[in-house]
């Protein structure tokens, strides 16, 4: 398995991906985005078979604080439990690390899969909201949380 940043031919792949997963398509171009963004894939075999993103939100948002946002992971069912999940949050947390002392990442209040995977790379809960960046719960929150870099990770 190899983790990459991805490059604007991927997005027909990544949509296969997203599309095995039940989850919509991304429609935002892939490219360069600089220090705002990075879009990651697994790759096995030559073929892509995950995909997962950060953002960067620039200014406070209803509860959210401004910063780097890991963004959602989706694996093809037919690849899940070898880690490659595991590898594409590593990937991203340290793009982040990179560039920002705080990472944060939000998930559903019942996804205790997510919590357990992220608790392990340093995060902690932040706040409890209905809603966080226009994305909304879909039991009775969202769990925000936040990863501080640790003194290896320092330039």
């Amino acid at each position: 398995m190899m983790i990459r940043p991805a490059v604007p031919d991927d997005l027909v792949a990544i949509n296969a991906v997203h599309q095995a997963c039940d989850r919509r398509e991304w429609d935002q171009p892939i490219g360069d985005d600089g220090d705002d963004r990075l879009v990651a894939v697994a790759v096995v075999d030559d073929v892509i078979v995950a995909a997962a993103k950060t953002h960067l939100q620039a200014e406070p948002k209803g509860g959210a604080p401004a910063g780097h946002y890991l963004g959602g992971v989706s694996v093809h069912p037919g690849y899940r439990r070898r880690g490659i999940g595991f590898a594409l949050t590593r990937a991203r947390i340290e793009w982040v690390w990179a560039r920002s002392d705080t990472v944060y990442y939000f998930t559903d209040d019942d996804n205790a899969a997510s919590m357990r995977l992220h608790a392990g790379f340093g995060f902690h809960e932040v706040a409890r909201l209905p809603t966080i960046l226009g994305a909304r719960a879909n039991g009775e929150s969202l769990v925000l949380f936040r990863a501080i870099r640790p003194a290896q990770f320092l330039a």
